[in-house]
């Protein structure tokens, strides 16, 4: 397991992060820096016409940093788009991806598998190859040039991890997180819909997909590049 490196765990949306909440804990326990970078604002995360976007997007962002708070997490980045907007504001959410990765300087990325088979959201995708892309070129100079007129010097990523992948290589033992991740998971309480907490609704969901309970226990994830930046 690393210790001191910074990583940053790019999701469309708040509550995104619970599908490698394990791995997070494990990471902030072991003296990393992790930061969890947000592209929206959680602003039509409800299925009930009489709470307003702003209502809602204020809610999930309480329920957020209740979140941090239990991962350990050093702070959350909100890029601030609206939820489902992603992929027609592709080009304005890969500059603030590169942006955000030559201010952080991170060693790792963390992000959803974009080449995933059949999943409906539009904004895991964009946000997946937004940060793969940009983990993979913010080390080029001449991509987001005028990055440099603000101070920012291209990056090097070492390592970037997909979750949600059809095809994993990789796969971390979350034993001893288990809990942690399922209390974050319970701080999103405006999303457990019929579920008594949202913890509930994810285990159902992995039950759902066929997951055995001995598989609760790993968080697998696509690693991409050649590197020994093991987590």
């Amino acid at each position: 397991m690393i210790e001191g490196k910074k990583v940053l765990v790019f999701t469309a949306h708040p509550d995104d992060e619970v599908a490698c909440g394990g791995t997070i804990a494990k990471l902030t326990r072991n003296n990393n820096d992790v930061v969890v970078v947000i592209a929206t604002n959680g602003d039509k995360g409800t299925h009930d016409p009489s709470v307003l976007p702003e209502e809602i997007s204020k809610t999930r962002k309480r329920e957020m940093d209740r979140a941090a708070q239990i991962l350990g997490l050093d702070k959350v980045i909100w890029l601030g788009f609206d939820d489902g907007s992603l992929e027609a504001n592709r080009d304005l959410l890969k500059e603030s991806v590169y942006r955000t990765i030559r201010e952080e300087k991170p060693h790792a990325v963390i992000t959803f598998d974009p080449w995933k088979r059949w999943d409906p959201h539009p904004d895991h995708r964009t946000i997946g190859f937004a940060a793969v892309e940009a983990a993979y070129l913010a080390n080029g100079c001449w991509y987001y040039p005028e990055h440099l007129e603000d101070g920012l010097q291209p990056h090097d990523v070492d390592e970037i991890y997909l979750f949600h992948s059809d095809d994993p290589n990789y796969s971390v033992d979350i034993k001893d997180t288990f809990d942690v991740k399922l209390k974050a998971a319970n701080a999103h309480e405006s999303q457990r819909l019929q579920f008594p907490t949202f913890g509930e609704k994810y285990l159902n969901g992995l039950k759902n997909q066929g997951v055995s309970e001995e598989d609760w226990y790993k968080e697998k994830f696509r690693k991409v590049n050649d590197s020994d930046l093991t987590f």
